[in-house]
Parts: structure tokens; C-alpha cells; sequence
């Protein structure tokens, strides 16, 4: 679907804070003792008037974010010979995800523990008409990735993701193609938040690795290279209580990953709570640690509130 813009009118821009949202159900956490879970990702659906070629584009950058996290073993159910739909029915749109339980039933024999599906809503690309009369291609979509346990058909994680229609993450290209191309790189960055919800991983603080009066600087966790941690990566420490014969889990601080040292080893930095997790610690009690998303600057909050006007 193509418009044509003849104008566009100036705007006042208000800061206001907003925050992403990824439905989470009932996971398979990634604990010490567990490795990388193996993830198939399936066909994305489309409706047919969305080109075949930019949807093909788009799963193709969701991989790419994916495989960046190195979180995960992830296959293409492409590569697969009993699960590869050819070309010609992708085409014509008639690939429907998660309809067949069969094929969800070849790919938990093919040792998959999560299926990622894809189903585009929108896809569109628009012309812009600058003040001078020079003419420049947009381009938006919006699309929503799930997280399904193929075993059972249940709903692990969910999240829709809209590119393009932000002040901050507008496209202005020469050429439709580029358009669409730019569009689709935003999807390697931002399908992170997903793998954050949907693939957490949980250790602990092994030992304080430097401390300073009554404060832990740094300190070692039973989470490594196995497990997909990376550089920069952010986790939160919590304690553990039983209350009424449940578990309740409060966040007493936040680390940043700063050297994989081993399989499962790494150095973190203590980014919040120094104090109490010092005190947890030298208090004999366990420090469990698990993934969590980067806090967001206040730059990253001005961007997400420009975005929503």
C-alpha cells in the first residue's frame, strides 16, 4: 500500500516517560546446570497484499537479532527438510503458523524446546515530500513474535513490535527498497526484549570479588559462556524467602556482566545495592541472580515518548 504525503505539519514535542511491555507466561528458566535451549523459528504469516520479499526481509533480521543475543541455539525450520514448506506456498501466503500440531510435533522430536512464530499485521511504504520538493520513501510495519513450547502448544512469551512510526525511528530513504531495508534492521536491536522475557537465565553469586568497607564492588556468578551471557549484560540479585510455604524473591540489587571468565563463570560488576548484597553474602545467604533488561536512560525514556506522540 502506498500514500502519498504532501505535508507535514510542525509538532510540539512533550517528555514523557514510557515503558515496553512483553507478555510472559509460564517459562523453562535457563538455570546454571542447563546449556543454550534449542529454538526453531517457523514461516511468518503475512496477508497476501504484503510483498512475499519484505516479510522474507524481516524474518531475516529478527534472526540476525536473535543469533546476536547468544542466548539461544536457534534453527531455521528452512533447514529443515521434514519441515521446509516450499517456496511457492510461502508465497501465495498460505503458510499458516501454528495451525499444524504435526509439524509442532516434528519439531519436539527434532529436540526443538521452543518455537518462535511470527505473524505481520502491517506492512506499508509511503512517499514524502519535503519543502523543497525532493521526494523520500517511508515505510512502517507492525508485527507480533510468540514464544510456544511445540511439546504442548502453550503460550511462553509474547510481543508485538511496531517499526517506523516513531519521530526517533522514522525511515526517510531514496528508494522503496532501501525503505523497506533500513525498516527491517530495527528489528535486530529491538527482538532482544523478547529473548530477555522469554529465555531468562538464573544462578547465583558465587563469591565477592572485590569489596570496599561495608559495600561489594564486584562479584562472581555461576552464569557463563554456556549459558549465552555476554559483556554488558544485566541481572538482578535477589534473596529468597519462604513465606506460608511459597517462595518470594525481593531484588536487594543489579549487576552489569563485565568479564566471561568461564562456562560458568563471570564477573560482574555491582551496579545497585552494594550494601545489601554485601550483607547477604556475609550473612551466609544464597544471592540468586537472574537476566533482566537494560534500565532505561532517561534518554532512552525521552525517545520512547517521542515515539508515542
Amino acid at each position: 500500500m502506498r500514500k502519498i504525503l504532501l505535508n507535514v505539519k510542525a509538532m510540539m514535542l512533550l517528555l514523557i516517560c514510557t515503558f515496553c511491555t512483553v507478555s510472559v507466561y509460564a517459562q523453562d528458566v535457563v538455570t546454571e546446570d542447563k546449556g543454550k535451549p534449542n529454538v526453531y523459528i517457523d514461516y511468518f504469516w503475512r496477508p497476501k497484499e504484503i510483498p512475499f520479499s519484505w516479510v522474507e526481509a524481516l524474518r531475516s533480521s529478527v534472526i540476525e537479532g536473535i543469533n546476536a543475543t547468544n542466548r539461544v541455539e536457534l534453527t531455521d525450520v528452512d533447514s529443515k527438510s521434514a519441515l521446509a514448506v516450499e517456496k511457492a506456498r510461502r508465497e501465495s501466503g498460505e503458510v499458516v503458523a501454528g495451525d499444524d500440531m504435526e509439524r509442532m510435533k516434528v519439531m519436539t522430536s527434532e529436540g526443538a524446546n521452543f518455537l518462535i512464530q511470527g505473524r505481520v499485521s502491517t506492512f506499508e511504504t509511503s512517499i514524502y515530500t519535503s519543502d523543497d520538493g525532493k521526494k523520500y520513501w517511508q515505510a512502517t510495519c507492525s508485527y507480533t513474535l510468540k514464544v510456544i513450547n511445540p511439546a504442548d502448544g502453550k503460550l511462553v512469551a509474547t510481543k508485538t513490535f511496531k517499526h517506523g512510526d516513531g519521530i526517533t525511528n522514522s525511515i526517510l530513504e531514496d528508494t522503496e527498497d532501501a525503505a523497506v531495508a533500513k525498516l527491517c534492521s530495527q528489528a535486530i536491536k529491538t527482538v532482544r526484549e523478547l529473548v530477555d522475557a522469554a529465555f531468562k537465565m538464573q544462578g547465583v553469586i558465587l563469591e565477592i570479588a572485590e569489596e570496599k568497607k561495608d559495600k561489594a564492588e564486584k562479584v562472581y556468578i555461576s552464569l557463563g559462556s554456556k549459558h549465552g551471557v555476554a559483556e554488558g549484560a544485566y541481572f538482578s540479585a535477589c534473596i529468597e524467602r519462604q513465606i506460608a510455604g511459597r517462595t518470594s524473591q525481593k531484588e536487594i540489587g543489579q549487576l552489569k556482566a563485565e568479564s566471561v571468565e568461564g562456562e560458568d563463570i563471570t564477573l560482574c560488576e555491582v551496579k545497585k545495592g552494594e550494601k545489601e548484597i554485601k550483607a547477604a553474602i556475609d550473612g551466609g545467604q544464597t544471592v540468586v541472580v537472574k537476566t533482566m533488561q537494560k534500565p532505561k536512560s532517561f534518554l532512552d525514556k525521552a525517545g520512547g515518548a517521542l515515539n508515542s506522540l
